[in-house]
C-alpha cells in the first residue's frame, strides 16, 4: 500500500464460493464489506492470541483456579 493512503484500488482473483461462505459467516452483503470485516477478524484473532500468550506466561499476575488451594493454605 502506498505511504499515506488509507485505501487502494486493486484487482485480485478470488474463490467466489469461499467469498459467499464467508459472507454468510460474517453477515456481510458486499465483497468489499466482507473482505474488510475478514481482515478485521484476522487482526482481532491475532490480538486475542497475543493476549492469551501473555496470560499463559503469567504476565498479568492472574490467579489461576489450580493455584487457589496453594494460596489458601498459605493464609492459614
Amino acid at each position: 500500500m502506498e505511504r499515506g493512503k488509507a485505501t487502494q484500488r486493486t484487482t485480485v482473483e478470488l474463490d467466489m464460493r469461499r467469498v459467499r461462505r464467508v459472507q454468510k459467516m460474517l453477515g456481510t452483503k458486499t465483497m468489499r464489506e466482507t473482505i474488510d470485516k475478514a481482515l478485521h477478524e484476522v487482526e482481532r484473532h491475532e490480538a486475542l492470541r497475543r493476549g492469551a500468550d501473555v496470560i499463559r506466561k503469567g504476565g498479568l499476575n492472574i490467579v489461576r483456579p489450580e493455584d487457589l488451594p496453594r494460596l489458601r493454605r498459605a493464609r492459614r
